[in-house]
């Protein structure tokens, strides 16, 4: 398993999780965070009193799924997320060494993305 994630522009997060549940990926995390330093588009960076520093609105997408999703979840994020200009994001994938769901207490990726599995 691996966990998915990518710092996108806000505006992009829809396309960009429309084409991820259009690949049957269901399952992920959105938050909002501050691009700092290479993150944030220089055109459109905005200067913060509380953290004296230019940042970017972007977002935090995750995504966990299987390690023959992995590649396929990348591609989706980079066609759907890229505008071609500075700021546009980056992506980091980390292994997932073990899940336990909560409610059921299967572990491994038994439950993960489990509409792709539908499909």
């Amino acid at each position: 398993m691996n966990e998915i994630k990518a710092f996108i522009r806000k505006r992009k997060a829809e396309e960009v999780i429309d084409g991820l549940e259009a690949q049957g990926f269901c399952c992920m995390t959105l938050m909002d965070v501050m691009g700092l330093g290479r993150m944030s588009d220089p055109k459109k960076a905005q200067l913060s009193i509380s953290i004296a520093e230019r940042f970017s609105d972007i977002v935090k997408l995750v995504v966990v799924c299987s390690q023959d999703d992995t590649e396929e979840v990348i591609e989706v994020i980079r066609n759907h997320a890229r505008s071609g200009q500075p700021g546009d994001g980056i992506i980091y994938v980390t292994p997932v060494s073990q899940s336990i769901h909560i409610r059921s207490g299967k572990t491994g990726d038994d439950f993960l993305q489990s509409e792709r599995h539908t499909h």
